[in-house]
């Protein structure tokens, strides 16, 4: 038994060449395998390596899109920081221009002033001049008659007295006020008002609140002419107002002495009509 035991364990030449081959079909195979998975796997690294170099080079996009935006928005920001720079530069020049605009009008409103003031000295100066000039000649040509009342006479010299002072008065008062007024008249409009002028209307505007009202220059000629002259405008003019009516009744003196020795009625038309216009200058 044990011999045929031993005789049945021992392989048989077609067993061991069937293992032997299959064995080597098993290393090819799994050879063949390892070296496909090899492949595999490289060519999964590469894929995935190029797939990583491609998101490094997206992620290096991404930056630099990142980086040219936020350029773009610096840009933009600059251009909105040099715009509101522009736009308070564009109000202060406006504020500027308003400013030397109102100056402009407070110039030529100045102006107008001292033209109108002094025509109406100039006028008022040079009436005053002729109706002193008037009573000169009255004083001078007019032949007094020797048996005429005296009282009359002493009336015509004193009314011709007052009519010579009160316009001599009016005159050189209306004179030194016209001299006056267009000496302060151009210092109102120099440099310096203006550049006062100026710097008042900007801080006016940096500063402005509801219910503030513009600023007005500091000194003007209306101002000076209430304060300084008006007083004397019309003390002036009430020398001149009183001289002319002075200077009628001296007439009414006068033809009542020429006429009255020769036609009576002739001397009552005379100082009546002389009479009414003194009235009349009295009224207005």
């Amino acid at each position: 038994l044990s011999a045929a035991a031993a005789a049945e364990n021992q392989p048989r030449p077609e067993k061991g060449i069937m293992g032997a081959v299959a064995r080597n079909a098993v290393q090819v195979a799994q050879g063949m395998l390892t070296a496909f998975n090899t492949s595999m796997n490289k060519a999964w690294r590469q894929e995935d390596g190029l797939w990583f170099a491609h998101l490094a080079e997206c992620r290096a996009q991404d930056v630099e899109w990142m980086q040219w935006q936020r350029s773009v928005w610096a840009e933009e920001a600059e251009d909105r920081r040099r715009k509101l720079k522009w736009k308070e530069e564009d109000m202060v020049q406006r504020n500027l221009d308003n400013a030397r605009s109102l100056w402009l009008r407070f110039v030529e409103r100045n102006r107008r002033d001292v033209e109108e003031k002094s025509e109406q000295l100039k006028a008022v100066s040079s009436l005053a001049a002729i109706f002193a000039g008037f009573a000169v000649v009255t004083l001078t040509q007019f032949n007094l008659q020797q048996n005429f009342s005296m009282t009359l006479v002493g009336i015509y010299g004193i009314l011709t007295a007052l009519v010579e002072g009160l316009m001599t008065i009016s005159m050189v008062m209306c004179t030194l006020i016209l001299g006056s007024i267009v000496k302060i008249g151009k210092t109102y409009v120099n440099e310096q008002s203006e550049e006062e002028f100026i710097f008042d209307c900007l801080a006016f505007c940096q500063n402005f609140q509801e219910g503030d009202r513009p600023p007005c220059p500091r000194h003007s000629l209306e101002v000076f002419w209430e304060s300084r002259c008006e007083s004397s405008w019309q003390c002036a003019l009430a020398c001149f107002s009183l001289g002319v009516s002075l200077f009628l009744l001296n007439m009414i003196i006068i033809g009542w002495i020429t006429y009255s020795t020769q036609s009576k009625i002739t001397a009552v038309f005379f100082v009546s009509i002389l009479a009414i216009a003194i009235l009349v200058w009295s009224r207005d």
